[in-house]
């Protein structure tokens, strides 16, 4: 029993720090989940990766391909992931399968993906390969920083935030709050684009994030892999039912959307979640 213990408070200091990389592909990886991953070997981390963008390397693969690149044998090591490996070949090669390639003997996930082509079939995979699997490692940590990817891949719609001002909330509190979130949310839903005169005390660079791609979409366009977001005018939901727009945003794969504006927030608050 003690030794079960020690190992589980090894695999939750990985864990912390396979979530610490995770959470560096916050607005640059949508609609994908953040993903973190460290591998380790009798107390000593051989590599870690994360997943640094829309449809750039797995960070089960980042840390392959340094081992590799490094000629680091990772027989034998554990792989502590924050989210399940994947067992499906994408714009990737599934996960799962450089796993089982490098020799793994063991691998401790946070979450498991709630993604249906996945959804706990990369654990079972392993499993049958031989490979022990330890589950709902720091798994509230976990499943917290992908609530936008949760919410998309379940119900096809964005995650909404409102990101009006709240009742006692400061001038610093607010710019704050406002730039976390532009910094990590795919678009905007207000009744102006942002103005850059609205400063509430804070500098230029607090609010660097109002320049460049932040622009109205078309019905066509596709948004990705963007690090800041896009904005979409309120009057966009003049005439469409409510559940039928978010639909669309997620198909053009909009994961997540800060609701800015009074009318925009009556059209959609029974959607709003509390970030």
């Amino acid at each position: 029993m003690l030794e079960v213990m020690e190992d589980m408070l090894q695999y939750r200091e990985y864990m912390a720090q396979a979530l610490e990389l995770a959470r560096k592909g916050a607005g640059w990886v949508d609609p994908n989940p953040l993903v973190g991953a460290v591998v380790v070997r009798d107390g000593e981390v051989l590599a870690a990766g994360y997943h640094d963008r829309y449809r750039g390397p797995h960070a089960e693969r980042m840390a392959f391909d340094y081992a590799d690149a490094h000629g680091i044998d990772l027989t034998g090591a554990t792989v502590i992931d924050t989210l399940e490996p994947c067992c499906h070949v994408g714009s990737q090669p599934a996960c799962t399968s450089l796993i089982l390639a490098h020799g793994i003997a063991r691998v401790v996930v946070g979450s498991v993906d709630p993604n249906p082509i996945v959804a706990g079939k990369g654990l079972s995979l392993l499993e049958e390969a031989g490979i022990e699997v330890v589950r709902d490692v720091m798994r509230e940590e976990c499943d917290a920083i992908n609530r936008h990817f949760f919410h998309y891949i379940t119900t096809g719609m964005p995650y909404i935030v409102d990101s009006r001002r709240r009742v006692g909330e400061s001038d610093a509190e607010y710019a704050a709050r406002r730039r976390g979130l532009y910094a990590t949310y795919a678009a905007v839903l207000g009744a102006r684009l942002p103005d850059r005169t609205e400063r509430l005390d804070v500098s230029d660079d607090d609010f660097a994030h109002f320049d460049g791609p932040v622009q109205a979409i078309d019905a066509d366009e596709v948004v990705i892999g963007r690090h800041k977001p896009l904005y979409l005018d309120v009057r966009a939901l003049a005439d469409a039912d409510s559940d039928e727009w978010l639909r669309e945003l997620g198909k053009r794969k909009i994961d997540s959307l800060i609701v800015e504006s009074d009318e925009a927030f009556e059209r959609l608050s029974t959607a709003c979640q509390k970030d």
